[in-house]
């Protein structure tokens, strides 16, 4: 059995689930330390509290600050001093960490202290994430009001990490590759055992409209879907007005996921994560980011672009412009019904590549040493 430390960003759930997912595809072969911060060791801590391979252990993050329902990034800048300059500390408590647990592999999703403290400590490290999708992807398809900003973002990347001896980029649409990073696996999002059950059981629609909004939304938005005359099950941090048609359900897991596969279509906030999990059982997107968020901009800009929704603002969104995207449901799943989003198998066989001995290579011995005693 080998040991995997494995850290990840805590801002959103979107992150835990991911990890979540290659702890349940790499299966009972490893014994995994998982390093989070707030809502991710939240939502980790309580799937894992008694497992007997999975170890949760809280690691302080750097996080966004927000203004009302908007992304604050000179806050955020502020806010991340204290962090930076207890970073050399958190450095060493990784350091101790992987002295006595002796990993064979640190995998990080988008966080900074793991991949000084693997490099220190001479462990392999490798990177999967979203983030670096901005690394590896061309930005010519998209509009000029996009391209700076990505260009600038793409240029900080390399503060949180660099040196990985291999990285893997998720996401639910992939941009054509930059030149000179076209051997780095794009996969798809990488979809937990709910998802796929739910995947596997067929198409299903029982007529209610699935919101989730992360942190908070204007009360427009809220009147707006109150007299669109669907039911609305609204999940998430924000809780909505009392209002017609509205039922609020805060956040729960497998309730969500059993009204994700069930609902006509799904209005949330662009999350890679989210977005891939509703394409991958058929369900249209309306992404409406976060203000002030690049990454969601430019996550509701890919849900266009691949076909399978629309993206807008909680400006822009008005009875008659959210009627218009009811009218389009049926082409824009049809469209859904050709993609193939799922990156289970890829992300699989990418870590297991990276192992100071692969899987593969221990399942290849295994047979073989069958057909010798066989013979």
């Amino acid at each position: 059995m080998s040991t995997i430390i494995y850290s990840m960003c805590g801002e959103g759930r979107g992150h835990a689930t991911r990890v979540q997912t290659v702890v349940d595809i790499l299966g009972p072969e490893h014994r995994f330390i998982l390093l989070a911060a707030r809502d991710a060791y939240d939502q980790l801590y309580e799937r894992y509290s008694d497992h007997p391979r999975v170890s949760v252990r809280r690691l302080p993050g750097l996080f966004f600050a927000y203004r009302g329902n908007h992304v604050d990034y000179l806050r955020s800048i502020c806010a991340s001093v204290p962090y930076l300059a207890k970073l050399g500390g958190l450095v060493r408590y990784v350091s101790q960490m992987i002295e006595r647990e002796r990993p064979d592999l640190a995998i990080t999703d988008f966080e900074p202290v793991l991949p000084r403290a693997a490099r220190r400590m001479n462990v392999p490290w490798i990177s999967l994430d979203h983030q670096h999708f901005l690394s590896i992807s061309s930005f010519r398809s998209l509009p000029m009001r996009f391209r700076w900003r990505g260009l600038f973002l793409r240029s900080s990347i390399p503060l949180f990490y660099s040196g990985q001896a291999g990285e893997a980029v998720s996401s639910f649409h992939h941009l054509p590759p930059r030149p000179g990073t076209e051997n780095i696996p794009r996969i798809g999002v990488l979809l937990r055992d709910s998802v796929l059950q739910a995947r596997n059981e067929g198409p299903s629609n029982a007529g209610h409209v699935l919101v989730y909004i992360r942190r908070s939304a204007p009360n427009s938005f809220w009147n707006t879907l109150s007299r669109c005359g669907r039911r609305i099950k609204v999940y998430g941090h924000s809780t909505p007005p009392v209002l017609p048609n509205l039922e609020y359900r805060g956040i729960a897991d497998e309730p969500f996921v059993q009204d994700l596969a069930t609902c006509e279509c799904l209005i949330t906030t662009a999350g890679n994560q989210l977005i891939g999990e509703a394409f991958s059982l058929g369900k249209p997107v309306l992404a409406i980011p976060e203000p002030g968020n690049f990454e969601q901009q430019l996550n509701a800009w890919l849900v266009t672009d691949s076909q399978g929704g629309w993206s807008t603002t909680f400006e822009q969104l008005s009875p008659h412009w959210i009627e218009q995207f009811f009218v389009a449901l049926p082409h824009l799943r049809a469209r859904i019904a050709g993609m193939n989003v799922c990156g289970n198998e890829a992300a699989r066989n990418f870590i297991e590549s990276h192992l100071p001995i692969s899987l593969e290579a221990t399942r290849t011995q295994e047979v073989d040493m069958a057909r010798l005693d066989a013979a």
